[in-house]
């Protein structure tokens, strides 16, 4: 049973939103306010090309699973029939990308161990901000 164009053009936007994020040329480090210094320009001139390497390297070796990630995640949203189908891929992808999110966040934090660095704390604001 093919999708009707409302559902299509329902499921655009976060597929569209997902796409765009996966593509981020930054690879999901925060960047730094006008006028305020991030941390890591504190660092030597070795240890920014050692995080640089570090990261270079993961986005490369991640690249398929990112790549699958992606198809993964359109192909449920092609094959979903009801909003509930659409949510539980959508819990799907989002799980999986916290996942991958997590995993390079492991291999960062063992560079930044091994420079002699303290590493970066886990971003989950869980409960926080909430009444």
């Amino acid at each position: 049973m093919a999708l009707t164009n409302r559902w299509r053009r329902v499921l655009l936007i976060p597929c569209v939103a997902f796409t765009a994020a996966a593509l981020q040329q930054s690879g999901g480090f925060a960047e730094a306010a006008p006028g305020r210094r991030m941390p890591e320009s504190n660092l030597t001139d070795s240890q920014k090309q050692r995080l640089f390497e570090a990261r270079r390297d993961y986005a490369l070796r991640s690249y398929d699973k990112r790549f699958a990630l992606l198809k993964s995640g359109r192909s449920c949203l092609e094959r979903a029939q009801t909003p509930e189908d659409g949510k539980a891929c959508m819990k799907q992808q989002r799980q999986a990308r916290r996942l991958l999110m997590k995993q390079g966040r492991e291999v960062m934090n063992a560079e930044r161990r091994r420079l002699g660095l303290t590493p970066r704390r886990d971003f989950r604001w869980q409960g926080q901000g909430k009444s």
